[in-house]
């Protein structure tokens, strides 16, 4: 049950896809793109096993586009051919344009990011102490500065932060601080807010990306800051750099943006590899590019399109493509440590994320299997993902060691109410209900949150936890904690549920 109300998606039937061809390498494109055919395969096989109905790619070398390509159809009757100049909602990944013009209002003295935020808008809702930097670190949450908690809403603050220092609205800013500058085209974008709701194509974000690395958007020691990760009050590494997620993977610095929309309407990607001026831009008409593979703790690794980009561009020999095994192969496990033994590159996170590819399918058997396999071979790490995974894996050692897991990630961000949720959850499979109340009652007392839809429906989500622990030896507390659930107005399929356990007290 608690996978079931964490995962909120629909299962998508796609019939009759039809690839279509990548743009062809240019005789004068480096040697490593004269081999789009492997990345072709591992798109649509991802395609296929995520039942994604469409989606396009484009990348971008050292300020040129090196090449793009779409694949599968666009939803609705007549499926048209899913297309590099499909319009789509970016969803968050308009967090990172955001960013930008954010910078660029710091470049002309309009804006300072140790400045509080009500000393711009004195009507928002927030400590004093709420500077913008925590919006943009994702930090204004619990313990201002110390933890960093993905919040949305609290990001969809800086478009009032950021019309109020350039004078006019968000939608003019980005045209004039991004589109007009990029050669981008202005599609209407009603939702449009500083986190999300920006309409484009996958062409245009490669105009976008293509700027970045002509410098035409920002100076380079701005554009070196989306490069750097911020770092805790306390002077840890925060999973974010300004606006943009920054971490590295297998040596390599990664700095990047997701996008999650609506179930059915659309996904988003965009990894850029500063060092090597490399960038890739992903537009899915499905939110799955991203939702099985817990984007918003942090870690692209994760991400098995971003993985097999890597891997193709960044860790092979120029037209030498690291090929991947078949995902459900029999032998893969022997399959990696043969690839290992050739070449520099650890399959441990690709890996992990077919298992979550599998999770998500509910083929839990093969998830496990996979999981097993680097649970055998890699040293093990406390890891968000593999902690959030482990709900759904059946044995008892994955959870008791989840569990262990949960502690250290605790330990390390005390107020991530993901990881509460999750442990929390972990704990009660476990029958540990003393220790499980703690955690659902932790989330329910967190200071400092947004009173938004999310923040309600983590309150829901405790207080059904705490029912059901509740329910035989508390009836009485039980009972509050399902009027409470009931009275917050939160469906998500809980609503019923906790209206037949009332019931049953009566």
């Amino acid at each position: 049950m608690a996978w079931q109300a964490l995962r909120r998606s629909s299962r998508l039937t796609v019939l009759g896809l039809r690839p279509r061809a990548l743009a062809i390498a240019r005789p004068d494109m480096p040697c490593r793109f004269r081999t789009p055919r492997v990345f072709k395969e591992e798109l649509t096989d991802l395609q296929g096993a995520l039942a994604i109905p469409g989606l396009a790619y484009v990348i971008v070398e050292d300020g040129r586009v090196l090449g793009s390509g779409a694949l599968g159809v666009e939803r609705g009757e007549e499926g048209a051919p899913f297309a590099v100049d499909t319009q789509l909602r970016i969803a968050s990944v308009t967090k990172a344009l955001t960013a930008v013009v954010a910078l660029r209002l710091i470049e002309v003295g309009q804006l300072d990011l140790d400045t509080s935020v009500r000393l711009y808008t004195p009507d928002l809702a927030l400590p004093d102490d709420v500077h913008v930097r925590h919006l943009l670190t994702h930090t204004s949450k619990g313990r201002i500065g110390a933890e960093y908690v993905y919040g949305t809403n609290r990001y969809a603050m800086l478009q009032d932060v950021i019309e109020a220092t350039g004078r006019m609205s968000f939608d003019e800013l980005v045209r004039q601080y991004i589109l007009d500058r990029a050669g981008m085209e202005p599609y209407p974008s009603p939702a449009l807010g500083a986190h999300a709701g920006m309409v484009s194509t996958t062409r245009d974000m490669g105009k976008f990306l293509v700027a970045l690395d002509r410098g035409e958007l920002l100076k380079s020691a701005s554009l070196a800051q989306l490069d750097v990760p911020s770092r805790s009050t306390t002077g840890e590494p925060l999973p974010v750099s300004l606006g943009w997620f920054s971490q590295t993977a297998q040596g390599e610095r990664l700095v990047w943006s997701f996008g999650q929309d609506d179930p059915e309407h659309s996904g988003a990607l965009l990894l850029r590899v500063p060092e090597r001026k490399l960038s890739l831009f992903i537009l899915a008409n499905s939110n799955v590019l991203s939702d099985p593979f817990r984007l918003l703790m942090g870690d692209i690794s994760k991400s098995p399109f971003a993985m097999s980009f890597l891997r193709l561009f960044v860790f092979s020999q120029p037209g030498q493509p690291l090929e991947r095994p078949m995902r459900g192969a029999s032998d893969i496990g022997n399959r990696v440590v043969s690839l290992e033994a050739a070449a520099r590159y650890s399959w441990a996170d690709e890996m992990l994320s077919w298992g979550l590819i599998d999770l998500w399918n509910g083929d839990v058997a093969e998830g496990q299997r996979k999981f097993d396999i680097v649970r055998a071979r890699y040293p093990h790490e406390a890891d968000a993902v593999v902690h959030f995974a482990a709900l759904r894996l059946p044995g008892a050692l994955d959870k008791d060691q989840a569990i262990q897991d949960g502690e250290q990630l605790l330990v390390d961000h005390p107020a991530n109410r993901w990881v509460l949720l999750v442990q929390g959850y972990l704990l009660q499979q476990r029958e540990r209900t003393a220790e499980a109340s703690r955690h659902f009652q932790t989330i329910l007392d967190l200071p400092n949150q947004e009173p938004d839809f999310v923040h309600r429906l983590f309150q829901a989500w405790s207080w059904m936890a705490l029912a059901q622990m509740s329910m035989k030896d508390e009836p009485e507390q039980a009972r509050v904690y399902l009027n409470q659930l009931i009275a917050s107005g939160i469906e998500d399929g809980m609503l019923d549920e906790a209206k037949r356990m009332l019931a049953s007290l009566d």
